[in-house]
């Protein structure tokens, strides 16, 4: 039985995750479709041997907006697990910013937004961990 301390972390946890898979899918689409807002130019893509920015926006969507959901799902349901779930969707993320540091180098600003949403993902999974009682 999760006590109502665990729920409410578990719930603060949830709304976060559900935040960030909307992000991520928006995030995906702008780069699949060429969104007027997004001006990283193709070069970048060299590294990776791409010429369109559609295959990674297709990973933002499915990667990390799937994983995240997932991990939404979970803690919405009240599954005492969630913060598994939050833990395997920061591996994700961490997976994600190794990409972008090929891609761009650690310079860009986008960088320092990604690792600091997987870390707050860490911290918010660890509040939930502790939270429900094992």
């Amino acid at each position: 039985m999760i006590t109502s301390r665990g729920r409410a972390a578990q719930r603060v946890l949830a709304t976060y995750e559900t935040v960030f898979a909307a992000a991520a899918l928006i995030g995906g689409i702008c780069l699949m479709v060429g969104a007027p807002g997004f001006r990283l130019p193709l070069s970048a893509l060299v590294p990776l041997g791409l010429s369109s920015w559609e295959l990674p926006g297709l990973a933002l969507v499915i990667a990390i907006g799937g994983t995240l959901s997932w991990a939404a799902f979970a803690a919405w349901r009240g599954d005492p697990e969630a913060h598994w779930f939050g833990y395997a969707a920061s591996v994700v993320l961490a997976g994600w910013l190794a990409i972008q540091f090929v891609v761009l180098g650690f310079r860009e600003p986008v960088q320092w937004v990604t690792l600091s949403l997987a870390v707050l993902l860490v911290l918010l999974s660890r509040l939930a961990q502790r939270a429900v009682p094992s």
